[in-house]
């Protein structure tokens, strides 16, 4: 097993752990999230089962990650006792989607006729669309905030530190995400992917379109 993916089932084991510290705390919102949080990392497991479709082993753990560090800051009260905490969540959440975005955009440049793009251009896509889902959230908070007087937003200063997060997450997954298209690195990690993607989606697509 690749440490990469004992270090995601360590994670997924905290989290039941700390599934039962929420529920002992009597913290419903924060016991309620980190089930949430385990449903959603338990699906990529479900789906390896069911339909024999892995996911690249580096997405698996950053799901994992991202997720465990947001729950854990929910039952823990980390959020509170570290003020660098939020900016770490948001840094890795970033990092998490533009790792999805490149891993989706490079899957169809190898496997559908209908998009082409250079790892340049890739890269670039993967940037712009990290900054634009940071801005999607941005704008989340501020309408809960409006909506319900909550203060997930506490003001220009951590809405652009958010945001700034977001750009830095995006650069440099760009960033190695084009060594790995260089090395051959992205190929190997997304080929189990792919080959799924291909023959479910892609040319069942294909045949359904020549009936």
């Amino acid at each position: 097993m690749k440490p990469g993916i004992a270090l995601s089932y360590t994670l997924k084991g905290i989290m039941g752990l700390l599934f039962f510290i929420g529920l002992w705390k009597q913290d419903w919102g924060a016991a309620f999230g980190c089930l949430v949080g385990l449903v959603i990392v338990m699906i990529p497991t479900f789906v390896k089962r069911r339909y024999d479709i892995a996911l690249p082993w580096v997405l698996e753990l950053m799901i994992t990650l991202a997720l465990f560090i947001h729950v854990s800051g929910g039952v823990l009260g980390l959020y509170d006792a570290f003020v660098r905490y939020d900016t770490m969540a948001h840094f890795v959440s970033s990092c998490l989607i533009a790792l999805l975005a490149f891993t989706f955009i490079y899957i169809l440049h190898v496997y559908w006729d209908g998009l082409y793009m250079d790892k340049y251009a890739m890269a670039f896509v993967v940037v712009i669309t990290t900054m634009a889902m940071g801005v999607v959230w941005e704008v989340y908070e501020w309408v809960v905030d409006m909506l319900f007087g909550t203060t997930l937003q506490l003001g220009l200063w951590d809405t652009m530190k958010d945001l700034v997060m977001d750009t830095v997450g995006g650069i440099i997954i760009a960033i190695v995400g084009v060594q790995w298209i260089k090395t051959g690195k992205m190929d190997e990690m997304t080929k189990d992917l792919g080959k799924a993607v291909d023959e479910k989606i892609i040319n069942r697509d294909k045949k359904e379109k020549k009936k």
